[in-house]
């Protein structure tokens, strides 16, 4: 496909200064630009914010609309591609729609569904819209229609640089990273109370947040890894979390998420029934070093073999604008 100019409309998550640079919006522009596009960043959250003196992003949001149809204006970009962009009026992909009607709009999702208002709203504005959730399942939220697609979370060759399963000294046995919230509190700790297994948990709280390079540098430390979303019975959805842990050569137990074994096989990833199967499990791979290596390897191949950002952003590309090459479909 030729080279196409992309206003990428996403957080960026400039204002954290690095710290979550392996997030989704910077490997989806690494991706595209990799597949020979050029990509332009807008990241509406700090304009929004940095349009007004207190600094407040919903007081800017009229005036980041307002530079959101500038920059259209001067880019005349083939697509539009918004992230969770909540701040950008329906009203404003109108216009843009009126004023470039060859322009494709296309929107990513990769978090549930509890706020959906205002991507309902702009569904007759997107060409596509993507979602790291089965579009079965949750097209079924929406009154308004459009081409619903599922977008895997993807790793990204140049950010998930490191092999856990080479590691020769490891600190923990197991580590969880994330909130311990009501849907997983009792989980983890249930967890903890395992004598065995040597446990470790970031993110809990304040004291325990990991950002940047050492959350990347924290995973390999550990032989195995917990994949435990908020919800875990939604049809392909997971947390970005999942993706980390597995590009990173870290041995990942999660629950049967359903159809996720479409994407991860049994010898990629180890899926539990419930905590007992868990526990059992846990224990054997940490005393089968050779079993928990080879599982761990497979499961990282797989993640960068076919969930890599330039492969996931090439069919994005293709789905946005119906370019699939039908010989080799």
């Amino acid at each position: 496909m030729k080279s196409l100019k992309v206003l990428h409309c996403a957080n960026f998550s400039e204002s954290k200064l690095g710290q979550v640079f392996y997030s989704i919006d910077r490997k989806i522009t690494n991706g595209l630009i990799r597949n020979g596009h050029f990509v332009y960043d807008f990241s509406y959250r700090e304009v929004a914010k940095n349009s007004t003196f207190l600094k407040r992003k919903k007081l800017g949001r009229t005036k980041m609309n307002e530079k959101l149809l500038e920059t259209i204006h001067n880019l005349n970009p083939d697509l539009l591609l918004l992230g969770h962009s909540e701040l950008v009026y329906t009203s404003t992909l109108k216009k843009i729609k009126e004023s470039f009607p060859d322009i494709k709009i296309a929107m990513w999702w990769v978090d549930p569904f509890d706020r959906i208002t205002h991507i309902n709203d702009r569904l007759p504005y997107l060409d596509t819209f993507f979602a790291t959730t089965s579009p079965k399942y949750y097209k079924q939220f929406f009154t308004n229609r459009t081409n619903f697609e599922y977008m895997p979370n993807m790793c990204d060759d140049s950010i998930e640089t490191l092999k856990a399963f080479e590691n020769k000294a490891f600190e923990y046995d197991l580590i969880f990273i994330g909130r311990s919230d009501d849907n997983r509190k009792d989980f983890i700790h249930k967890l903890s109370e395992i004598e065995e297994i040597d446990f470790k948990i970031f993110g809990h709280n304040k004291k325990s947040l990991i950002f940047g390079q050492k959350f990347l540098n924290t995973v390999i430390k550990s032989k195995m890894a917990i994949n435990y979303s908020r919800y875990n019975d939604i049809p392909l959805y997971s947390s970005d979390r999942i993706i980390q842990l597995l590009a990173q050569g870290c041995l990942v137990f999660s629950p049967k998420i359903p159809e996720f074994d479409t994407l991860f096989l049994n010898d990629e990833i180890i899926y539990f029934d419930d905590f007992e199967d868990l526990k059992e499990k846990l224990i054997f791979y940490k005393n089968n070093e050779e079993k928990r290596l080879e599982i761990s390897k497979k499961g990282w191949e797989k993640a960068h073999k076919m969930f890599n950002s330039t492969l996931i952003t090439e069919k994005m590309i293709q789905k946005i604008f119906n370019s699939f090459d039908k010989a080799s479909q």
